[in-house]
């Protein structure tokens, strides 16, 4: 058995991860009743969440706050409004014989779960890969309360898994997983994987890693390029970030991008190579940010290997680069006032938010090399507004140096 220890300190606590790591050992040691003696002491670990389904929660990493796998308003019903349902699956079913979908992160498999629950009654082929770098997460989510049938389908795919290469020893889920599912467990950075993968023409792409803060190196745009390679033309990618250097990162990758549906307060995003498929553009505030800001600068990983401090650190050394000299600052929602009549700001806002913009050679937030910035078509799809404001901010910033 091999342990990887930087993702599963990533995916979950110390003590859960060394509980299950306790589980492989008596298990491969002949012990058959392992699972059954830790079972409550490993769900004393999990988080209820607000629709009865569970999660976990993560370890700390490079000073980043511990985050739960999944929203506690509800995990199983955020892979449905989140992931499942926007993904146009159920529409593309109906219409073809095989559907192929990417699951990265798929942690505890609740994505997958939703997935197939929601296409329980169709007649069509279901192939999942799912992407998890943890095999202690996956262990652990043959502990969690079956949802749904297809959650059992799931545990004894990762079973199968578990036992295959050698971390378990016993066939303990009593479930036989229909002929037209297919679930491909992999356990590995998913960077390794897209880098790797053969082009199946993915349907959908479930990208649900922890937030950029504490993954930035599945948001880079170098991630997303080589994803585009691996999908249909009409496929999307979905996550529920809604941060300004993630959907950057889209935009700069090549991708149309819209607005995801809401979960309790919250958006996310969704992706595409294809315009059709984008139902909801974004707010011009969200673009005005993205574009003209240094918050909307991306995460790079040119060779989808760069360790975590690096892509980090990279970022950040561009955006202090940037910040009040090609772009405006992000502070004080500079950008979101960018063209707003004076008179709907408060005046001591208005009054910071001059100061900022002059430093950088313009009169006011809402004076004519402002307006000129902001005069994109609102006809375009998010995308090419975004690339456009981007160019117009390059031609007022070097009008301004003459």
């Amino acid at each position: 058995m091999e342990f990887d220890d930087d993702n599963s300190r990533l995916e979950l606590k110390g003590e859960t991860r060394n509980l299950i790591r306790e589980i492989f050992e008596l298990e491969n040691n002949g012990h058959k009743d392992a699972r059954e003696l830790y079972a409550d002491e490993i769900a004393g670990f999990f988080v209820k969440t607000d629709d009865g389904s569970y999660t976990l929660s993560s370890d700390n990493r490079h000073d980043q706050p511990s985050e739960t796998l999944h929203s506690t308003h509800g995990a199983l019903t955020e892979a449905y409004e989140k992931f499942v349902k926007p993904s146009k699956l159920l529409e593309k079913s109906e219409q073809r014989d095989v559907i192929r979908v990417l699951d990265i992160c798929s942690g505890i498999g609740y994505n997958s779960t939703a997935l197939l629950t929601y296409l329980k009654d169709e007649d069509v082929e279901i192939e999942i890969d799912m992407i998890e770098s943890s095999v202690e997460t996956l262990a652990a989510t043959l502990f969690m309360p079956n949802l749904t049938k297809a959650h059992v389908y799931i545990k004894k795919s990762i079973e199968q898994f578990l036992i295959d290469n050698e971390y378990l020893r016993y066939n303990k889920v009593l479930s036989d997983i229909p002929s037209n599912i297919r679930i491909n467990i992999h356990v590995c950075d998913a960077r390794e994987f897209v880098k790797s993968a053969d082009n199946k023409g993915y349907d959908a792409v479930f990208l649900d890693p922890f937030s950029p803060s504490k993954s930035p190196e599945l948001y880079s745009v170098d991630f997303f390029s080589k994803i585009k390679s691996l999908i249909s033309d009409d496929a999307l990618v979905l996550t529920y970030s809604a941060a300004s250097p993630v959907r950057s990162a889209f935009v700069h990758a090549g991708y149309f991008i819209g607005e995801g549906p809401r979960f309790h307060r919250s958006g996310g995003t969704v992706a595409s190579v294809s315009l059709d498929v984008i139902d909801k553009p974004l707010s011009f505030a969200d673009e005005k940010v993205i574009a003209l800001s240094d918050v909307g600068v991306p995460f790079i990983d040119p060779d989808l290997s760069d360790d975590f401090d690096t892509i980090v650190g990279r970022r950040q050394d561009v955006r202090s680069k940037i910040r009040g000299v090609t772009v405006f600052p992000s502070s004080s929602k500079l950008p979101r006032y960018l063209g707003v009549d004076s008179d709907e700001v408060d005046p001591k806002l208005l009054d910071k938010l001059n100061s900022m913009v002059s430093s950088m050679g313009f009169e006011s937030i809402n004076d004519v090399n402002v307006r000129a910035i902001l005069d994109v078509d609102m006809s375009l799809d998010s995308s090419s507004r975004i690339i456009a404001l981007e160019r117009n901010l390059k031609d007022v910033i070097e009008s301004l140096k003459k």
